[in-house]
């Protein structure tokens, strides 16, 4: 059965969409029949930070009119760009009509947006089979209210779903969903020949992800002054974008911490990992098995992370310190950890370790090949039946 790939955020890069867009990409390579579908805007980002490459002819980047416009209008944030940028999502669900309307049944992995934008052809031609990844729980990844019982219907509709960890499983679970149709992956996965240590580490700590509220940038950001204070050799990178960025800069002003750190996305963010001591993972409810976390843990930083949820399972006191979300909390125990190189470099490097050890590309590759192949034979099963 052949696979089409729909991966669509127009709104930022993060650790989901490269550790998937690395993995469609790679699979494109192996199946000559595999279509990969994005949104232009998130496939430019995903090549510039290096996670993809372009097999030619493979890969519909669909363009975003409204998205540009609301870009060329200077509008970033609000109720006006946000729905100028969905306007997109309604073209991009009658260009998917009007390509795979009438087609022979193909299986779809859907994420993300793709979910919204697929729903009118699940709709449509329920012979198509339908396999949906959730990367965190529904109210945090869904973000909009009104948008979240939309998502809960075309997950009640879908073939399978594709959880990320047993957290957002029983997540599901609570929002109604059968549990019979989740199948649970190993965690994720990362590149760590891409990640990796610099020879050398300097006293830097470093925030990445999206800078929005369940990523808490805010604590990492009301830490720093304390940090410096006892580590004056310090230098922060918080590196990201979203929503949160207007109020994060401002705060920087007030905390006069402006030359003391880097705020914005980096489409490398291998080059400042590897050399970094310290990585702070800071989210509301949970971090495991957050993409940005696995990767500085493949460069041999030392994790400071909240203790919520399943953090545990990735960090103990072997690669890191778990801490209650209080900026003092956080702040004593980077503090520590750049007073201590040595500790930090040997926590880092079973952090390394671990990452190699259980979240390898072919064991998440082989999870979703397995997954594929019962969806597709239902297919064919249900088309010999007929």
């Amino acid at each position: 059965m052949r696979r089409v790939f729909v991966l669509i955020n127009n709104t930022s890069i993060g650790g989901s969409e490269r550790r998937l867009g690395r993995l469609f990409t790679r699979m494109l390579k192996t199946d000559p029949e595999a279509v990969l579908i994005v949104n232009a805007g998130l496939w430019e980002r995903l090549v510039a930070a290096g996670v993809v490459t372009h097999p030619e002819g493979r890969v519909w980047r669909l363009p975003e009119p409204w998205g540009r416009l609301a870009q060329g209008l200077g509008l970033r944030q609000g109720a006006f760009a946000f729905g100028l940028r969905k306007l997109d999502y309604v073209l991009f669900s009658l260009v998917l009509l009007a390509r795979y309307g009438m087609a022979a049944p193909r299986l779809f992995h859907l994420v993300l947006g793709g979910a919204y934008v697929a729903l009118p052809l699940m709709l449509l031609r329920p012979d198509h089979r339908m396999l949906v990844s959730v990367v965190h729980e529904l109210a945090i990844m869904v973000g909009a209210a009104w948008a979240l019982p939309l998502y809960r219907f075309v997950l009640r509709r879908c073939d399978a779903i594709d959880a990320l960890s047993e957290g957002v499983r029983a997540d599901l679970v609570r929002q109604g969903i059968g549990p019979a149709k989740i199948f649970v992956s190993e965690g994720s996965v990362v590149n760590t020949e891409w990640f990796r240590p610099a020879p050398e580490k300097e006293p830097w700590v470093v925030f990445a992800g999206r800078l929005v509220e369940e990523k808490n940038p805010l604590l990492f950001i009301d830490a720093m002054p304390t940090v410096l204070r006892a580590v004056p050799a310090a230098r922060f990178f918080l590196l990201g974008e979203g929503p949160l960025g207007s109020l994060i800069e401002g705060t920087v002003d007030r905390l006069n911490l402006r030359g003391v750190v880097e705020i914005g996305f980096r489409a490398d963010p291998a080059s400042v990992l590897g050399k970094a001591r310290v990585f702070v993972s800071l989210q509301r409810t949970e971090n495991y098995p957050s993409q940005s976390l696995l990767e500085a843990m493949a460069c041999e930083t030392a994790v400071v992370a909240t203790d919520v949820g399943l953090t545990w399972k990735l960090v103990d006191g072997t690669v890191g310190v778990r801490v209650k979300p209080d900026p003092g909390c956080v702040a004593e125990a980077v503090t520590r950890l750049l007073q201590e190189p040595d500790r930090a470099g040997a926590m880092g490097k079973r952090g390394r370790e671990r990452v190699v050890a259980h979240h390898s590309t072919e064991a998440y590759l082989a999870y979703l090949e397995k997954l594929y192949g019962s969806l597709g034979w239902a297919a064919e099963r249900e088309c010999r039946v007929a």
